[in-house]
């Protein structure tokens, strides 16, 4: 520090005129007179700060130079461990050759046989698939692993992303030894698998293939270059010329049955082509069962004097008969071509053959509810402009979907109405007569009655609306006036073949004591009427009659 004192004396010599001139007025500033020593004193601090000041600035400026310089020793640090983590991952792939594709100028790097086995693959038929392979993983980072067939032998081509950049692992694959273990798994196999050569002539079959012909070695099949079914090897030359993979069906025979297989042929590497087959014979014969109840149904359906129509899980129309499309007068055409349930709905409209709505789009939106509803029976009829009832019935599919039942009740509707309205009249005029009549049908059940059957017997409507039978109301009037042969004569009667003989039964004495003359006749539908007449106070006047005469007399 010896160098710092005379550097001050030299820094304030220049400045001790110029303090002088403002010594004065810093002491008046001060209120005291100025003295001697004030101007050399008040130099030497002015330097003393300005060194400082200097001291300071460059201290912080040698402070941003050396963090600077420590945040470039961390890149180059972080990019040397990059660089040697990308070394050892090339040490660690193990592999006989390795490529490099640097990442922009896509130049090429070789290690160790990289470059003679890369040019092996470039030269293979598989050239063009391995140029996109390695454009995926040079512009997107894809990996990929491919297994192919070279000059070279067989090689195992590895491509993965490595520190930002591309790299190709190639290694040697040992075919006798991998060949042998794939033979051991497709020996144990159940299925027959066999592979042929560039001359169409089989190179190898496992033993499902040799024990489906009948082979007990390799030797003897390769010999009468066997095939399962003679077509086989035409597929297999259309294969070898096409390179495209082929799939059929053959008939085989098998321990003289006739067995169907579906067979596949597949090109491999070296102009060879890989076959296999599997026994469908149960899933033929299942197919060919399902196609017959398929067509029966059809046939069934079509047989049916309902319209029906078939709809899937989208409300889409599968199938139909012939009398949903005269129902509704649709070209078949139209049909054929599946609309929804919505379109039909819509077109129906267009043709006024649906019932008159006020708001078209909220009673539709109701109908497409109700028709989704594929769990549970749902049931409807339809009003038509034309005069026409049409009643629908939506019952779910096992497969999925709806089958819907249009049934035209327009005349059912209207005979209902007639005979409700002829069973008013016969009611009607039934209540004009003097006796109680009541009409059973051939079942034993009442069918018709007037008002003095039941004021007669004390029973209401509601028990003999539900057409009670004749057992029923014996029951229930024996309960309320007492047992007695009456209901005992009713049920000969109407059990008998020949109700004449139970014709007119004249008078009998009911269990409360009234007197009632019951007959019986049979209708040509074969119900029987029965007739009630209370002769009571007819038979009370003609026990007074007498009497009154005598004492007249």
């Amino acid at each position: 520090m010896h160098w710092l004192v005379p550097l001050i004396q030299n820094m304030a010599s220049p400045l001790v005129p110029v303090v002088q001139t403002l010594i004065p007025a810093l002491a008046q500033a001060a209120h005291r007179n100025p003295a001697s020593g004030d101007s050399t004193v008040a130099a030497f601090t002015l330097s003393t700060a300005l060194i400082g000041s200097f001291c300071i600035i460059w201290g912080c400026w040698m402070h941003v130079r050396l963090r600077n310089l420590g945040q470039s020793v961390e890149t180059e640090r972080a990019v040397a461990e990059v660089a040697q983590s990308f070394r050892e991952a090339l040490l660690g792939a193990a592999a006989h050759g390795v490529v490099v594709l640097r990442a922009g100028e896509m130049e090429r790097q070789y290690f160790g046989e990289g470059r003679l086995l890369y040019e092996s693959c470039m030269d293979s038929t598989y050239a063009g698939k391995i140029i996109r392979a390695i454009d995926g993983l040079a512009e997107d980072g894809t990996p990929f692993a491919l297994s192919l067939h070279t000059y070279k032998g067989n090689l195992a081509l590895r491509g993965t992303p490595v520190a930002g950049r591309a790299v190709l692992f190639i290694n040697r694959e040992g075919a006798a030894d991998s060949q042998e273990g794939y033979r051991e798994i497709l020996d144990a196999l159940p299925i027959p698998v066999w592979t042929r050569g560039s001359d169409n002539a089989i190179a190898w079959a496992n033993r499902s293939f040799l024990a489906i012909l009948g082979f007990s070695r390799l030797e003897d099949a390769i010999d009468a270059n066997a095939a399962l079914e003679w077509s086989e090897r035409d597929l297999t030359a259309r294969t070898l010329e096409s390179g495209q993979a082929v799939e059929c069906r053959a008939s085989v025979i098998v321990n003289s049955e006739s067995r169907v297989y579906s067979m596949g042929l597949s090109p491999m590497n070296g102009a060879a082509v890989v076959g296999f087959a599997t026994d469908v014979t149960d899933f033929v014969r299942m197919e060919s069962r399902l196609q017959l109840v398929s067509d029966a149904q059809e046939d069934m359906i079509e047989h049916i004097p309902f319209a029906v129509a078939t709809f899937d899980a989208d409300q889409k129309l599968v199938g139909f008969n012939n009398a949903y499309a005269e129902m509704w007068e649709l070209p078949r055409s139209w049909l054929e071509s599946h609309p929804s349930y919505s379109d039909v709905l819509d077109r129906l409209r267009d043709r006024r053959r649906l019932p008159e709505q006020r708001s078209f789009p909220e009673w539709k939106a109701a109908q497409l509810k109700s028709f989704g509803c594929a769990h549970r029976r749902c049931e409807d009829i339809w009003h038509l402009p034309n005069g026409k009832s049409i009643r629908i019935v939506i019952e779910p599919h096992l497969a999925g979907g709806v089958f819907a039942l249009f049934q035209d009740i327009s005349e059912r509707l209207k005979l209902e109405s007639s005979l409700n309205l002829l069973t008013q009249v016969q009611k009607a005029t039934l209540d004009t007569l003097d006796d109680g009549v009541a009409i059973f049908g051939t079942d034993g059940r009442l069918v018709l009655h007037n008002a003095l059957f039941a004021g007669m017997w004390k029973l209401s409507e509601e028990e003999l609306g539900g057409q009670p039978h004749f057992a029923e109301i014996a029951n229930i009037c024996t309960g309320r006036i007492g047992r007695d042969g009456i209901w005992g004569l009713i049920s000969c009667g109407i059990n008998s073949a020949t109700p004449e003989n139970f014709g007119e039964w004249g008078k009998t004495r009911r269990a409360d004591g009234r007197i009632i003359s019951l007959s019986l006749s049979r209708l040509p539908n074969g119900a029987t009427v029965v007739t009630f007449t209370d002769l009571t106070d007819l038979e009370q006047f003609s026990a007074l009659a007498p009497d009154a005469s005598h004492a007249a007399a």
